[in-house]
């Protein structure tokens, strides 16, 4: 190093702007020539170039400064690499093992073979010094720097040369290992993507036919925990008359069914699920708890929600999607994948609705077709009963007290049961809210002789599952009262708040039903009642009446 310190802050300067340079780009070629101008600059050379080798048989230039025209107008064939091209005494040096050092004074072949051959002017260049590059014992390559009329450098200058040429190698290495580490990366993030579309495909595959609600959650889950295992908890969230419930999840333990709803739809408290949900956009979140029992254990992970719902009918969201693992959000090209499998379940339980639809419609063309055909045969037949009995009672004699009170009965019987097969008739018919829940349960009760009468808010706002369910409750109710009760007057009472609607069905007749709990009427209005999340109360002391009380949630129109 030199001594004199002039020299020596020279030197330290040099070093701190070469590393400096060394630290303006990511890119190798770039910072390779920005690092030779400077240095030629700082060491007032006029050209140099440098080669970086992989083994003996190959080199490659990758930065030059003011070569001369003889060399700049003929790099292809003088500073290029060729197979079985015999290369410059400075590389055979170094592949040799000669040049661990900076060498003061090499002559250069280049040189010689573009005077020899007439290639252009060199300026006078016959020789350059040449400095390896080497980190750790690794060779890396040749640092040349030469200026006409200079033949030697002063051995602090090589010194000084060779530290830079240290930095060179270091920065080199650091460069290649990272760019080796990127490219390991993007393979394996290519690989795992590569795998990752081809298990979307198979699950897809899986549940492509499958006409069940609940298999379909099932077998999604199973699929995911199958084929995306580094995503570790994944849940299907739907909504279900007005709340959002979770239908199906997995952990790394497996697929569980289970049934965790949410009390409402609102904002004030917007977690991933309901903002997905709401906004019909993929939502991430790592931080924020989630408003459902069964999804705690997703609460530390990164969680990604995709909408599911159909594109050509936005406004009808079916739930969400749900998937969470230990490591970061999704990739861009990831997160396309599975906005793709959210798709693919979109479009499962869009098949499952409108096979649900379709099965609903054959159902209804079936009730009709029974009203049709009882309203053609049986009913007719019912009604000539009746007239017969009637006209057969005028001709018996009034002392044959016996086959007229048989008469009698067989008409009361014909009557009945022409009651009973209207109603029946009247029941199947597949339009029979069309005129609205109060109207529709007026006009049964006539059909089957109630007298009813209904006190009701002036808008019974409720969605049309709901109106199904509570005119079937009504319906069993008038029929039980219309058989049971000991009376044919009926009161129906409706009510509502802001959540909840409400209906008592009362009569004043013989009370008692509490002994029948277990009745299929009885438990089928319980079921009813339970399938929309409400409460079913039944009050009947012998000789009281009985008082059916019906409590459910207000859901809004279209969820």
């Amino acid at each position: 190093m030199p001594n004199h310190p002039s020299k020596y802050r020279e030197a330290l300067q040099i070093q701190r702007e070469i590393a400096e340079t060394l630290n303006k780009s990511t890119n190798l070629q770039e910072m390779l020539q920005l690092s030779l101008e400077r240095l030629l600059d700082l060491m007032a050379l006029e050209t140099g170039w440098m080669f970086l080798t992989e083994d003996e048989k190959s080199y490659e230039l990758v930065s030059s400064h003011q070569l001369p025209p003889a060399l700049e107008n003929n790099r292809e064939e003088l500073m290029y690499c060729y197979e079985g091209y015999t290369d410059c005494d400075c590389l055979q040096l170094y592949w040799k093992g000669y040049m661990n050092q900076a060498v003061n004074h090499v002559k250069c072949a280049r040189l010689e073979l573009a005077v020899d051959y007439d290639m252009g002017e060199t300026r006078g260049l016959t020789h350059h010094a040449s400095i390896p590059l080497t980190i750790r014992g690794k060779k890396l390559g040749l640092l040349n720097l030469a200026s006409p009329g200079r033949r030697r450098f002063h051995e602090d200058e090589l010194v000084l040369l060779e530290t830079v040429a240290y930095q060179i190698g270091s920065a080199v290495e650091r460069t290649r290992l990272h760019l080796q580490h990127t490219e390991e990366e993007v393979h394996a993030t290519t690989r795992y993507l590569v795998d990752a579309y081809a298990n979307v495909e198979k699950i897809n595959r899986q549940f492509g036919n499958i006409l069940n609600r609940s298999e379909l959650f099932h077998g999604i889950m199973q699929e995911l925990h199958d084929h995306l295992p580094s995503w570790t908890h994944t849940a299907i969230i739907t909504m279900e008359r007005g709340r959002l419930s979770v239908q199906s999840r997995s952990d790394p333990h497996g697929p569980k069914e289970v049934f965790d709803a949410e009390q409402e739809i609102n904002l004030s408290q917007p977690d991933l699920v309901r903002r997905a949900y709401v906004q019909q956009r993929i939502m991430q979140d790592h931080e924020q708890s989630l408003h459902f029992s069964s999804l705690k254990g997703h609460e530390p992970l990164y969680s990604t929600a995709f909408p599911l719902f159909m594109p050509e009918r936005p406004e009808e969201t079916f739930g969400v999607l749900l998937l969470s693992r230990s490591t970061s959000s999704c990739y861009h090209l990831e997160m396309g994948m599975l906005e793709g499998l959210a798709n693919q379940v979109s479009m499962g339980i869009e098949r499952i609705r409108l096979h649900e639809e379709w099965e609903a419609l054959l159902v209804d063309k079936e009730r009709n077709r029974l009203a049709r055909d009882l309203h053609d045969s049986v009913n007719q037949k019912l009604f000539a009963l009746s007239l017969t009995s009637r006209g057969l009672q005028g001709l018996i004699d009034e002392n044959e007290q016996t086959i007229t009170e048989a008469v009698q009965e067989i008409q009361q019987l014909s009557k009945e049961a022409l009651t009973d097969m209207r109603s029946l008739i009247w029941q199947l018919r597949p339009d029979h809210l069309e005129q609205g829940l109060i109207p529709s349960l007026t006009e049964y009760a006539q059909k089957i002789g109630v007298d009813l009468f209904i006190e009701a808010p002036d808008a019974v706002n409720l969605n049309q599952s709901c109106k199904e369910a509570l005119w079937r409750i009504g319906q069993e109710a008038l029929n039980n009262i219309q058989k049971h009760a000991g009376t044919s007057k009926a009161t129906i009472i409706m009510e509502s708040d802001p959540h909840h609607f409400m209906m008592h069905v009362v009569d004043q007749g013989n009370g008692g039903a509490a002994e029948t709990q277990q009745s299929l009427g009885i438990r089928s209005m319980k079921e009813r009642t339970e399938e929309l999340q409400g409460s079913f109360h039944m009050n009947s002391e012998n000789g009281k009446g009985t008082t059916i009380t019906v409590r459910v949630p207000i859901h809004k129109k279209g969820r």
